[in-house]
């Protein structure tokens, strides 16, 4: 269950970045206006190493669940949501290069009284080559919230955050993130 943790620091990851994707997906049986009512999935123990975060998100999800109308009871809750995640290290690696004529081309082009540029002493055109190789490491992150039905244990409705971790994460961008994971909740259901 480490990679709970780990999806609570996705949060971090994606709100601070203002590049993340957000997908969701339920179940179109479902009838989603019957959910009044909601509580939490046990967290299990191992996941309490970033308690701070934990409870950051999950006010921010209390927060958006309660605007929308949907009350936290533990009393026969319509639905129990979960939170799943992790991350992944990735690197980025940039390959780049260039040529560079001696500066005597510049000043001695086809049409110049000093004819074409100058060549070395074995015959070969004065140009010299730059190649290099830039790598950058970087996490990648997603988070998942799941309803689901708490009569048939079945999931329902399924938001998914992804995006670069960033550590400095603040409460508020925390907020932000949430709201865009849960914007499509309760999803509109096209007839």
């Amino acid at each position: 269950m480490k990679r709970f943790v780990l999806c609570v620091l996705f949060i971090v990851l994606t709100a601070g970045c203002s590049t993340f994707e957000v997908h969701y997906d339920f179940d179109r049986d479902f009838d989603f206006s019957s959910v009044k009512t909601y509580d939490w999935m046990s967290v299990p123990q191992k996941t309490k190493d970033n308690e701070l975060t934990l409870k950051h998100i999950k006010s921010a999800v209390n927060r958006q669940l309660q605007a929308k109308g949907l009350i936290m009871t533990a009393t026969s809750p319509d639905v129990l949501i979960a939170l799943h995640g992790g991350k992944e290290k990735k690197v980025d690696v940039q390959e780049w290069g260039y040529a560079y004529r001696d500066r005597d081309y510049y000043h001695a082009g086809p049409f110049s009284p000093r004819g074409f540029p100058p060549l070395d002493t074995y015959g070969r055109d004065n140009v010299e080559y730059r190649r290099g190789t830039d790598t950058y490491e970087y996490e990648v992150g997603t988070i998942i919230i799941d309803f689901v039905d708490s009569v048939k244990k079945e999931l329902i409705w399924r938001g998914v955050a992804s995006g670069v971790v960033n550590p400095d994460t603040s409460a508020e961008e925390i907020d932000r993130t949430v709201a865009k994971i849960l914007e499509n909740y309760p999803p509109a259901i096209k007839k």
